[in-house]
């Protein structure tokens, strides 16, 4: 994100040769040693910020959503696999979610 789309406050441009950009690593790293060291230390403070506003508020979903979670680890311990409604049912035991309204929703947005 940072490095090819240019996502963080270093700048919105990609900061990587699109030559380089392929799965190959020893062409990545010889990138990557083509830029400053203030750069790269820049980059790599851009991606921890980013990875850990991403845990933060993972960490938050699932604090907020405990009792939903134990729920549904019940009902999979029992049966292994759930169908969509019955995921659904089970999230709304626990939650005020109201599914049917969702679903309408989605239904609308797909139709247009």
């Amino acid at each position: 994100m940072v490095t090819r789309f240019g996502m963080s406050e270093i700048g919105p441009w990609s900061l990587i040769d699109p030559a380089v950009q392929s799965s190959d690593v020893v062409l990545r790293m010889l990138a990557r040693n083509s830029m400053s060291e203030k750069l790269a230390e820049d980059i790599d403070t851009s991606v921890k910020r980013i990875i850990d506003n991403a845990y933060a508020i993972a960490k938050s979903h699932i604090k907020n959503n405990r009792e939903a979670i134990d729920r549904l680890v019940d009902v999979l311990l029992e049966k292994e696999t759930l169908t969509g409604d019955e995921f659904r049912g089970t999230l709304a035991m626990v939650s005020d979610i109201d599914f049917a309204r969702q679903n309408d929703s989605v239904r609308e947005l797909v139709n247009v």
